[in-house]
């Protein structure tokens, strides 16, 4: 039986594992660690304190028995442990030390998409810092302790509100309370700031996002399709940016200004290109830096506080790749660089 622990162990886990992604829970790798972890625990618990002592104290009752000291071979033979479990009992220390780590501190996330060219790009390796906004369970997102807020033009990792089982990364433009205005026709973002999770009535504080003259970057093409085998049919080059409001940073365009207002959703009210959004207490509003390859707040609505995951705060890698393609090498020159 001990040698089908192992065998059987995986085969239950890969069966969990699949209830729990059909049920498409958003913390289904947490939660598949957090079990790992207490059966690796509890087995380690009790080969420590129970299963050792007692194979201690029965070999040296054979020794004193016998008079000699048994061979390695011999104690072998003596309360034998399973190798399956002592193998899941001494994974404990490392699986804790994951946990704790990835639930408490930092996590790894690649970046999949161009929603956030030129600011991040598709081969992107970061690291989300976890303790940025709040002490969460790593189940339930709860928080446990505050530890800071999010702010306005921060960079963040969340929960999608449309797929809770999938992150997404963004840029938050408003916090709850603020009101957003976007102007499709000139692509341009106003915020009015709201006071406490409330929207502003009089004396507001007002942030025209300002904008430089875009340059096209040849570097990043437009994605205008598929080909029949999957690949992108690629179209004229991005055009970059720098957009000023609360922080300032590089974004991409089109060329040309698409409508895409049929499309957006929980808006307050629609005029002409002008919509405004009123983002509800304890929500907030995404957009990608790349404005028309996004799918974000405009569309799907608000993230609530409860889905934040964390804050990207650098590089740790870069591959230099395109979507759904292999890399072919480095960008070494983006290695350990801050998420601004």
């Amino acid at each position: 039986m001990s040698k089908l622990f192992l065998p059987i162990l995986l085969v239950v886990g890969f069966g969990i594992w699949k209830v729990l992604d059909h049920l498409q829970l958003p913390n289904t790798f947490s939660i598949l660690l957090i079990l790992l972890t207490a059966l690796s625990g509890i087995l380690w618990c009790y080969h420590r304190f129970s299963v050792i002592p007692r194979r201690k104290r029965q070999i040296a009752r054979t020794e004193q028995r016998t008079g000699h000291e048994l061979s390695a071979e011999e104690k072998a033979k003596i309360e034998p442990i399973g190798e399956g479990e002592e193998f899941i009992a001494s994974l404990f220390p490392v699986l804790a030390f994951v946990l704790i780590l990835r639930s408490f501190l930092f996590e790894p996330f690649q970046i999949p998409s161009q929603s956030m060219e030129p600011t991040l790009l598709v081969g992107d390796f970061i690291v989300v810092e976890k303790y940025a906004y709040g002490i969460k369970d790593p189940v339930f997102q709860n928080t446990i302790i505050q530890t800071g807020k999010v702010k306005r033009g921060d960079v963040v990792v969340f929960k999608a509100p449309p797929a809770p089982n999938i992150d997404y990364i963004k840029r938050v433009i408003g916090i709850g309370g603020d009101r957003i205005l976007y102007n499709e026709l000139e692509r341009k973002l106003t915020v009015v700031y709201g006071n406490n999770g409330k929207p502003c009535e009089e004396n507001c504080t007002v942030k025209e996002f300002t904008y430089s003259t875009p340059q096209a970057n040849d570097k990043f093409k437009a994605i205008m399709g598929r080909n029949p085998d999957g690949s992108f049919i690629y179209g004229p080059s991005m055009l970059e940016l720098t957009e000023t409001g609360d922080v300032s940073h590089k974004i991409h365009w089109y060329p040309e200004p698409i409508s895409e207002g049929f499309r957006y959703k929980d808006y307050a009210k629609q005029e002409y290109y002008v919509t405004e959004w009123v983002v509800p207490a304890d929500h907030y509003f995404m957009m990608g830096d790349n404005r028309n390859m996004s799918e974000d707040s405009r569309f799907w609505g608000f993230v609530p506080e409860k889905n934040i995951v964390g804050k990207a705060s650098y590089i740790w890698l870069s591959l230099d790749k395109k979507p759904n393609q292999w890399p072919t090498g480095i960008r070494t020159e983006r290695l350990f660089t801050k998420i601004q």
